[in-house]
C-alpha cells in the first residue's frame, strides 16, 4: 500500500494583497491539469474565516473555483481532490491558559470559541457552499476539554501539531495514527520534524518526497500530514513548488500518494492502514498527568506553556471571566444588562484573541502590541458600560 501525504497550509490573512496571492496560488492548484480530466492538486487549504472572506473580495473569481473543484461534505468525492478546512474566524486559541476553573472554560467554549467558530462555517456555507469537515486550529494549540467545540459545530476531524508525540525515531506510529476523542472528533498529528517550507533543504521536489518515504518507513507509518504558513507559498515559486511536490508523487505512486487530509481519516476503515487509536491513552502512555486538559501547541512541545506571554494572556482572561459574570447576572436577572453592548464588547475582545496565543518567545513577545492594548480598552470599555 502506497503511504498516503496530505499537504496543509495554513492561512490567517486579512489584508488585499496576500489574500489576492492566496487566491491565485489556489485557483492554479484547483484546475491544474484540468484541460485532460485531472481533478487538480489535492492540497487541504485551512483558513480562518477572514481569509475566506479576504480572497474572495479581492479574487471573486475564486468562490466559483472552490465550488466547483474542492470536494464537498455528505456528497461524493475523491481523496484526489482538493478541500477547504475551516477554523476560526479571528485566529483565537482554543485554550486560554489563564482559565482554571471549569465554569468559566465552559464558557469560554460555549460563549467565545464555538460563537468563532460558527462565525467561519456561516461564511464557509454562504461563499463557497461547503459544510465544515476539516478542522486547523490557529498555531495548533489544542486540548481534548476544549476539542468539543470543535465537534460540536460540526466537524468531523482536527489536524494538531505532532510536537509532543514524541521525535524521529522514537515517535514510531504514533504520527501516523488517527486518533478518536470520546466526543466523535478524529485528530491527526503533524510529523513536525519535516518542513515543506524550508527550501534551502528541499530545494527540489525529489528531496522533500525522499525525506517524507524515509520518514514514513523508519517510524513505520501509513500516512502523513505536513503543514506550514502558507505565506511560504506566496512568492512567484509557489506554485511551481507545490506543482512539482505532486508530480514526484506521481511518478512514485507505488510508494506513496498525494491525497487530501480527509482520506487520511478515511483510511482508518481501509485494509492495509492502521485503524483508529484513543488519544486520552496515548498521552497516558507517554506520561501526560491530565490527558484531558493537556494543552499542546506547535510552539510548545513539551506542553509546559514556557512560551505564554503571561501578562497578555492574564489580562485577556481576566475580561472572559467578567465578561461571562456580567452575563450570568443578565440572564439571572439580578443586574440589568445591554445585550447589544455586551456582545460587541466580546467583538472587539476577539478581534485581539488571535494574537499569537501571547506568546512571549523573543520574535513574538511586542507582536501587535498596540492593538492588543487599544482593542483591550475598548472591550473593557464597552462591557463596563453594559
Amino acid at each position: 500500500m502506497p503511504i498516503l501525504f496530505s499537504f496543509c497550509p495554513w492561512a490567517d490573512i486579512g489584508n488585499d494583497v496576500p489574500a489576492h496571492k492566496l487566491a491565485r496560488l489556489i485557483d492554479k492548484c484547483l484546475w491544474f491539469e484540468s484541460e485532460n480530466g485531472g481533478l487538480g492538486i489535492p492540497v487541504s487549504w485551512a483558513m480562518t474565516g477572514q481569509t475566506m472572506e479576504a480572497i474572495v473580495r479581492n479574487d471573486p473569481s475564486i468562490q466559483g473555483s472552490i465550488r466547483m473543484r474542492t470536494s464537498n461534505k455528505n456528497i461524493y468525492s475523491v481523496w484526489e481532490q482538493s478541500e477547504i478546512i475551516g477554523s476560526t474566524w479571528h485566529a483565537m486559541g482554543l485554550a486560554q491558559p489563564c482559565l482554571r476553573e471549569d465554569h468559566y472554560i465552559d464558557a469560554y467554549i460555549n460563549g467565545f470559541v464555538k460563537e468563532d467558530i460558527k462565525h467561519t462555517n456561516e461564511v464557509m456555507w454562504n461563499l463557497f457552499e461547503r459544510s465544515p469537515r476539516g478542522f486547523c486550529p490557529s498555531e495548533k494549540v489544542f486540548s481534548i476539554q476544549t476539542s468539543r467545540a470543535v465537534a460540536e459545530e460540526g466537524y468531523e476531524y482536527c489536524i494538531i501539531g505532532g510536537e509532543a508525540f514524541g521525535s524521529d525515531f522514537s515517535a514510531q506510529h504514533n504520527k501516523g495514527n488517527v486518533f478518536q476523542l470520546s466526543n466523535g472528533l478524529k485528530v491527526l498529528a503533524t510529523a513536525n520534524e519535516i518542513l515543506p517550507s524550508d527550501f534551502h533543504r528541499y530545494y527540489k521536489a525529489e528531496i522533500l518526497i525522499d525525506e517524507i518515504i524515509n520518514y514514513c518507513r523508519r517510524n513505520h507509518i501509513g500516512r502523513i500530514v505536513l503543514s506550514a504558513d502558507v505565506d511560504f507559498w506566496l512568492d512567484d515559486n509557489g506554485f511551481e513548488r507545490i506543482k512539482w511536490m505532486y508530480l514526484k508523487c506521481k511518478e512514485r505512486e507505488n510508494e506513496i500518494k498525494m491525497v487530501n487530509t480527509g482520506a487520511l481519516v478515511e483510511s482508518s476503515w481501509v485494509q492495509g492502514y492502521a485503524g483508529l487509536s484513543n488519544l486520552d491513552k496515548f498521552y497516558e502512555s507517554i506520561g501526560v498527568p491530565d490527558p484531558y486538559r493537556f494543552v499542546s501547541s506547535w510552539t510548545n512541545a513539551r506542553g509546559n506553556l514556557d512560551f505564554v506571554d503571561w501578562v497578555r494572556a492574564q489580562r485577556a482572561a481576566e475580561f472572559i471571566k467578567a465578561h461571562t459574570d456580567k452575563y450570568i447576572k443578565g440572564i439571572n436577572h439580578e443586574q440589568w444588562v445591554d445585550g447589544w453592548k455586551l456582545q460587541r464588547a466580546k467583538e472587539m475582545w476577539l478581534n485581539i484573541s488571535g494574537t499569537v496565543f501571547y506568546d512571549d518567545r523573543e520574535e513574538w513577545r511586542n507582536f501587535m502590541d498596540f492593538d492588543f492594548k487599544e482593542n483591550m480598552n475598548k472591550a473593557w470599555n464597552l462591557l463596563n458600560d453594559a
